[in-house]
């Protein structure tokens, strides 16, 4: 921890800090010299002399985080597109919800669309395993990003997160700031976006009158975010065997550097940022529960619902589904060279994993693509 910074974890970085951290972290010769070696450049020498330039949180997405961006979708992206920016209003906060796709990119692109349509950008909450390495620590600090405590004692994690659902409410209710944070602990490798439950509660432990009022205070807004295809997809196949063979393996911070690195760089195809409208009026469902856990369960449906409504589909969504199901989805939406090509791209990852003599690497990197058209047939039309 630096001098400059606060004991508390929960803090938006202040702009009056932004020179040191910039400071600090272009004084690292391990972040210059990962900079230089990861942009041309151009780029490269262009960020060296905007970072003269920057005074603010907003200064450093502007000009560094922004162009960075730009660079990573040029080469990694066919396609990147928003769509419900009609439902914000300028004048409110919002606390996005969002599935969880990619470690980086999730949070960093919804803020780019909210940044270029004029929008002030939300804070981002990123899990303390993230924050492990001082370099990654001053980047996400200086894109306004705070930190969910992920690991303590069972009484200081409920501190925490009585601390941390005081802290969301103020910045959104108190029209703040807009607050983003995925709907669940780590990205959804299996594809099956589902909101936690604990999710929703922590959200609600500040709430000391009526729940639904209270919920309808944060201004819950869910973002559907659907990449066509996922990187580490292969990774996160692998990473499931190898807990299948070994239930004590952990992923290292290496390898999250690994997942996060292959994230940025790998093809995504086409990615679709979909902002659903604020909960509302369907909050009043929550009256018809019996009891606050059901309330919360109900919620977190709620979240899911729109999410699963609004993620936009591909092709390799409806092969994969065909090819783990035996259905034929597929061949009704899609030409047969799209359809082959996609068939070749799936079965060609799930070759290449290591000791999955039964399958069931196949069939989870399958279900990675499956999942989100299983969650749209069983739900509703999308708003």
């Amino acid at each position: 921890m630096s001098a400059f910074e606060p004991e508390d974890a929960i803090y938006k970085l202040p702009d009056s800090l932004v020179k040191p951290y910039l400071d600090e972290l272009f004084g690292n010769p391990h972040f210059l010299g990962g900079l230089k070696a990861y942009t041309p450049e151009p780029l490269f020498q262009a960020i060296l002399e905007y970072k003269e330039k920057i005074n603010d949180v907003r200064g450093f997405q502007g000009l560094i985080i922004l162009n960075i961006l730009k660079f990573i979708e040029k080469n990694s992206i066919a396609a990147l597109t928003a769509g419900g920016l009609e439902h914000l209003s300028k004048d409110e906060r919002y606390l996005f919800i969002s599935n969880h796709r990619d470690i980086v990119l999730d949070s960093a692109y919804l803020n780019t669309t909210l940044f270029e349509n004029g929008f002030d950008t939300s804070q981002i909450a990123i899990g303390d395993n993230l924050m492990r390495h001082r370099i990654s620590e001053l980047i996400f600090r200086l894109n306004k990003s705070f930190v969910i405590k992920r690991s303590g004692a069972p009484m200081e994690l409920y501190k925490f997160s009585v601390q941390l659902s005081n802290y969301i409410h103020d910045q959104v209710a108190g029209k703040q700031d807009s607050i983003w944070i995925a709907q669940r602990e780590g990205r959804a490798k299996d594809g099956n976006d589902l909101t936690q439950t604990g999710l929703v509660k922590m959200l609600c432990l500040g709430n000391e009158g009526d729940l639904k009022e209270y919920v309808r205070s944060l201004h819950i807004t869910p973002v559907s975010i659907s990449y066509e295809f996922n990187p580490c997809d292969a990774l996160m196949a692998q990473e499931f065997l190898n807990k299948k063979n070994n239930p004590d393996y952990k992923k290292s911070f290496e390898e999250d550097v690994q997942h996060m690195m292959l994230g940025l760089n790998g093809s995504k195809g086409r990615v679709h940022f979909q902002f659903c409208p604020t909960l509302h009026e369907q909050l009043d469902t929550l009256d018809e529960q019996p009891n606050a856990k059901k309330k919360l369960e109900k919620l977190a449906a709620l979240i899911d619902e729109a999410i699963h409504a609004n993620y936009r589909l591909h092709a390799v969504n409806s092969v994969a589904h065909d090819l783990l199901h035996g259905t034929h989805f597929a061949a009704t939406a899609f030409g047969a060279e799209e359809i082959a090509q996609c068939t070749a791209y799936l079965e060609g990852k799930a070759a290449k994993l290591v000791n999955d003599t039964e399958g069931e690497g196949r069939a989870y990197l399958l279900a990675m693509y499956a999942n989100p058209l299983v969650n749209q047939l069983a739900g509703t039309t999308p708003s």
